[in-house]
């Protein structure tokens, strides 16, 4: 069943989502390494590991829409952005 629905969404749909990946990681990478190295972190301490959790995620999030947004894919990755958020949250909601 996950093939034909692959297929019926195309193969330029499926390269797009991998090159927003692709941008997005090796961006959130790059501006991670920047500022460990800014703030003067020593690498694979626990404040680094805190800044690439704490920090990072929240940009990467951010990074992948605008990434998605330039190749065409903003709905796309919103709605999987939104069914994550709840579906992380839902603990709290059925509390």
């Amino acid at each position: 069943m996950n093939e034909q629905r692959w297929h019926e969404k195309g193969v330029m749909h499926i390269v797009l989502i991998l090159c927003v990946f692709t941008c997005t990681g090796l961006t959130v990478a790059r501006l991670g390494i920047w500022i460990t190295q800014w703030i003067g972190i020593e690498r694979f301490s626990i404040a680094y590991w805190l800044i690439w959790i704490f920090g990072l995620l929240p940009i990467y999030n951010l990074v992948l829409l605008v990434y998605a947004a330039i190749f065409g894919k903003f709905q796309y990755f919103r709605a999987k952005q939104r069914r994550t958020w709840k579906f992380l949250t839902g603990w709290m909601r059925k509390n």
